[in-house]
């Protein structure tokens, strides 16, 4: 495999878009630093377990930094142009890289990186079909962890069927699907979101195995997870 040169670091929450992003990245970079950015003080989000998200890091074996964005007197953007600017010159980085698929936040990383750090979006815009053949194509084995009861049109039972199920060929078939007029089949409006277990090329032979329970929270339904461990494939 032939690369670049390039040190790149991964924007991460250790879903599928930014992980098939980190795979894509992978073959043609030098993967060397995977960031979750998240508010002061936090502990973790609905969606995306900070604990599964270190077991993820320790997997693929790439260090995994935690930055919290918020200081008062300071915008969200200056905050993230600052906390950037840190890393990119801490870990000598040329490259940031995104999971993202639509605009957001009004193009809020291109302004967050402009002038600081190149700035890579590799699955932007694309197809909702060719992106889940591409997760299945190379084995993702993919959980639902949270999903918007709102965005599900108001619907808990179809929210249950989501939180707690594996995203795979046949969950597409039976329940995203039938539900695509309404429901983005990437989840890319904040329908649904997932973590990734294992995928062949990256986990080095594991994989994250898990106990939890649904949690209902306001519009939204999460796993709310009681264990969480790395084990052999």
């Amino acid at each position: 495999m032939t690369t670049t040169g390039k040190r790149a670091a991964i924007s991460f929450t250790g879903g599928k878009d930014c992980t098939l992003a980190m795979a894509m990245t992978k073959a043609t970079h030098d993967v060397v630093l995977l960031v979750t950015f998240g508010p002061k003080n936090f502990k973790s989000f609905k969606a995306h377990s900070l604990e599964i998200i270190e077991l993820q890091a320790k997997a693929m074996a790439v260090p995994h930094i935690l930055v919290e964005i918020g200081e008062e007197g300071k915008t969200h953007l200056e905050c993230y142009r600052e906390k950037i600017a840190e890393i990119k010159e801490q870990y000598n980085l040329d490259l940031l890289v995104t999971g993202d698929i639509l605009n957001v936040c009004d193009n809020f990383m291109t302004r967050a990186t402009q002038g600081i750090i190149e700035l890579s979006s590799p699955i932007w815009a694309i197809d909702r079909h060719k992106l889940l053949d591409t997760l299945f194509e190379h084995k993702f084995e993919l959980l639902i962890t949270c999903a918007s009861i709102k965005k599900l049109g108001d619907d808990e039972e179809l929210a249950r069927k989501f939180v707690g199920s594996k995203l795979t060929p046949e969950f597409l078939a039976e329940t995203l699907q039938p539900q695509e007029k309404t429901v983005d089949l990437g989840g890319e409006l904040g329908e649904f979101h997932t973590m990734v277990l294992t995928v062949p090329e990256l986990y080095n032979g594991k994989r994250i195995e898990y106990e939890g329970r649904q949690i209902v929270e306001g519009e939204y339904m999460y796993m709310d997870f009681d264990s969480v461990r790395l084990v052999d494939v």
